[in-house]
């Protein structure tokens, strides 16, 4: 119960800030529509923080009850070798991020050349991304998945069924991303490859994280990226070469 009124707030603190960074991307036309149809834009920060709780509690339901069926409960220990794993592994995802996106899909997407720092964007990238998304996609998807699939081969010592859950959320994670996708390039070969691509590589080394690790280390793998990401490699890729 703990876990799920943790949970809860988490995700009303993490949906406001999410809905605080919709409104502020908002033009005048799509305030106009939002006023008609929700009657004020506020509505938004509401119904973002709904949705944030709501998910996340569920995911932390979940997690809390199949993780410990297939040891994936680790509990959270202070362990240098851990942090140096998550740092490196976070350092990786940047890269295979900022690095295709700027030798590869700018050109072809029409991005922008200058990398504009937000502290909204970023702080809903590290809470969001880095927090929310591993209690929703490994805690309690990929602890769902590989107990399902422990099931089905009778088996809790197969790494293969690990494997498979970390590839199978990778997936499901890269494959979430697209209807932002759609909303910034609409979805085309190019936008859809860049999509699944760069996300989907991030996501089975946070799903190695928390398999070896625990769930507190591919939180630190997550964050790490957006913060090399977003603080090092993209200012220095978009606005220096």
């Amino acid at each position: 119960m703990k876990k799920v009124f943790a949970a809860l707030i988490l995700g009303l603190a993490v949906g406001a800030v999410l809905g605080v960074q919709q409104v502020m991307t908002l033009t005048p036309e799509m305030e106009s529509q939002v006023a008609a149809q929700l009657g004020s834009k506020q509505v938004i920060i509401i119904i973002a923080m709904l949705q944030t709780a709501a998910m996340t509690s569920i995911a932390t339901v979940i997690g809390a009850w199949a993780s410990p069926k297939v040891s994936l409960n680790k509990p959270f220990m202070y362990n240098r070798k851990s942090i140096a794993v998550a740092a490196i592994i976070g350092l990786l995802s940047a890269s295979l991020i900022a690095i295709p996106e700027k030798l590869v899909f700018a050109e072809a997407l029409g991005l922008e050349e200058k990398f504009e720092f937000s502290w909204l964007n970023f702080l809903s990238s590290v809470l969001y991304g880095g927090i929310i998304e591993e209690v929703l996609l490994r805690f309690g998807l990929m602890s769902l998945i590989i107990w399902i699939a422990s099931k089905i081969t009778k088996s809790r010592d197969n790494n293969g069924i690990y494997i498979a859950g970390i590839v199978i959320a990778a997936l499901i994670f890269a494959a979430g991303h697209l209807p932002a996708t759609a909303q910034m390039f609409g979805l085309s070969t190019v936008s859809v490859t860049r999509t699944l691509l760069l996300n989907f590589f991030p996501g089975i080394g946070f799903g190695y994280l928390y398999w070896k690790h625990g769930l507190a280390y591919a939180m630190l793998g997550h964050v790490t990226t957006h913060v090399i990401n977003q603080l090092i490699l993209l200012p220095v890729l978009f606005n220096l070469i």
